[in-house]
C-alpha cells in the first residue's frame, strides 16, 4: 500500500512538474507527434511511459480525453478535428499518443497531422499471446477475434482486416480452439496490418523490435527522438525499462499450423525491420 501511494505521490509531482516546465519553456516552435501502434501487449506502453519521463512531452494513453466521446470503451479517438483541437492547446513541443486500437487508421492519421510520425512496435507472437492471456483471461484470443469471424462493422478488431487475413482466421476459429492458438491468431491479424496498409513503404512509419528496445532502450529511443526531430533529454529516461519478459512465451502449446502462420509473418516483420533500420 505505501509503495502504491508512493508511486501515486511521485506521478502527480512529475506530472504538475512538467506543466510547470512546458509553461516556463513554451515556445512559438512547430510541435512533433508520435503515434505509438502496433499489436496489444507489444510494448507500446512502456514506450509510452519511457517518453513521459521527458519533461518536454504531452503524452495520451489509451484512455485520455482525445476519446472522450466514447461512452463504452473510453478508447476510440474523438474525431480528427477534435483531436487537432486538443492538441492546439498543448505547450509542449512534444506530443506522444498511443491509438492502439486505432493502428488500422495510421495513414489516415499522418495524413490529417502535420509533423507526425507513427512507430510500429512489434513482440515475438509466443510472447505476445502469453501477455494477452495473461493479462486479459484465458478467453481474451476468443473475443479478440469474434468480431473479425462475424465481421462486425462497429468494432475497431475488425476494421481494415483484409479478405486474406479474415479467411485465414476463418479457417482456424472455432470456440472450443487452444486460447494460445487465439491470441496468436489475433497477433497474426493486427501485425498484417502494418504490410497490407503499406506502413512498410511509408517514410513516416518507424518499425521498432519490442526485443532489440528492451535491450538496448537508450539506442533505440535515441533513434525516435532523431526521426521526429526532437532533442534527446539530458537524463537518461530509459533506467526502468528490463528485459526480463523476453522469451518468457517460448513454452506455450500451439498448433503447428498457427506456428508456421505466425513465424512466417515474424519473419517477415524482421525483415522489414531490418530494411528500415538500415536505411538510418
Amino acid at each position: 500500500m505505501e509503495n502504491k501511494l508512493v508511486r501515486k505521490a511521485h506521478k502527480i509531482f512529475h506530472k504538475n512538474k512538467k506543466r510547470i516546465y512546458q509553461s516556463v519553456n513554451s515556445k512559438k516552435v512547430q510541435q512533433s507527434i508520435l503515434f505509438i501502434v502496433g499489436c496489444q501487449r507489444s510494448g507500446t506502453s512502456m514506450l509510452l511511459n519511457v517518453l513521459d519521463k521527458d519533461l518536454s512531452t504531452r503524452c495520451f494513453g489509451e484512455f485520455s480525453n482525445l476519446a472522450s466521446n466514447d461512452t463504452t470503451s473510453r478508447i476510440r479517438l474523438n474525431s480528427l478535428e477534435l483531436v487537432k483541437k486538443e492538441f492546439s492547446k498543448v505547450k509542449a513541443p512534444f506530443i506522444v499518443v498511443k491509438p492502439l486500437v486505432e493502428s488500422q487508421n495510421v495513414p489516415e492519421l499522418l495524413d490529417y497531422f502535420d509533423n507526425s510520425t507513427a512507430v510500429w512496435i512489434f513482440r515475438n507472437y509466443k510472447d505476445a499471446a502469453l501477455s494477452n492471456v495473461k493479462k486479459f483471461g484465458i478467453d481474451n484470443g476468443l473475443k479478440d477475434l469474434r468480431p473479425i469471424v462475424n465481421n462486425d462493422p462497429n468494432n475497431w478488431r475488425s476494421e481494415k482486416v483484409s479478405n486474406h487475413v479474415r479467411e485465414t482466421i476463418l479457417k482456424y476459429f472455432s470456440e472450443d480452439m487452444n486460447p494460445y492458438d487465439a491470441a496468436v491468431l489475433f497477433w497474426f491479424a493486427r501485425n498484417c496490418l502494418y504490410f497490407d496498409l503499406k506502413l512498410d513503404k511509408n517514410p513516416r512509419v518507424m518499425i521498432c523490435s519490442y526485443d532489440d528496445l528492451v535491450l538496448d532502450p537508450e539506442k533505440y529511443v535515441r533513434g525516435i527522438y532523431q526521426q521526429v526531430g526532437q532533442v534527446y533529454p539530458e537524463i537518461n529516461i530509459t533506467t526502468e525499462v528490463h528485459s526480463h519478459s523476453r522469451k518468457k512465451g517460448m513454452d506455450i502449446d500451439l498448433s503447428s499450423e498457427i506456428e508456421q502462420l505466425a513465424q512466417e509473418l515474424q519473419s517477415k516483420l524482421e525483415t522489414a525491420y531490418q530494411a528500415k533500420t538500415l536505411q538510418h
